[in-house]
């Protein structure tokens, strides 16, 4: 029997299910997907909780930064989405800078962070959230959707798939657009 997974924008009234599903992990507890979006100064400046308190504000304030996968009523992933224009450490980042470096970085959205539960990992969760996230930047005007996901020559540690894997992007319609490093690719999707 295939499990019902359904997604849902991060709206205010769904913050309570981010939060149960980010304690789930270190990582999530202390990034709260804030670390694309600040400087690195900024970054090192701001608490845990300073982080999920700065993200309670952006989804407050609108629009949804992000998707949450649900099985059986629980939270068990998540992938922000944005423009690029709002993950200025993305744009920076070696692997994922903009390509054209001119490139429209409000009508260029960026799948930037992912992190599924445990339990939910190996099950294809990762290539439904990328592919629920472009039909969102799509409906929101995105022009194109990129990430720079790495592809693992081993099993992943400590949350290094959180930028996606590859192989998950590719079935979701992602297609390299240039190799940055051996392990990392600027990928791209179009609607």
């Amino acid at each position: 029997m295939e499990e019902v997974v359904t997604v849902h924008p991060l709206t205010p009234e769904r913050f309570a299910d981010l939060e149960a599903l980010f304690q789930t992990s270190a990582e999530t507890r202390a990034c709260w997907c804030e670390y694309w979006r600040q400087t690195p100064k900024g970054w090192t400046a701001c608490s845990n909780d300073d982080r999920r308190q700065v993200l309670r504000a952006r989804v407050e304030a609108g629009p949804p930064p992000g998707l949450l996968a649900y099985r059986e009523g629980a939270a068990i992933g998540w992938v922000q989405v944005t423009p690029r224009a709002e993950v200025p450490r993305f744009n920076r980042a070696r692997s994922a800078k903009p390509s054209p470096p001119d490139a429209d970085l409000a009508a260029v959205w960026a799948v930037s962070c992912f992190f599924l539960r445990r339990d939910a990992r190996m099950r294809g969760l990762m290539t439904v959230l990328a592919r629920e996230a472009c039909a969102f930047a799509a409906r929101h005007g995105a022009r194109a959707v990129e990430a720079a996901p790495i592809a693992p020559r081993r099993p992943l540690i400590w949350g290094e798939g959180y930028v996606g894997i590859r192989s998950a992007l590719e079935r979701a319609g992602f297609a390299e657009v240039e190799k940055r490093t051996d392990l990392r690719s600027l990928m791209r999707w179009v609607p």
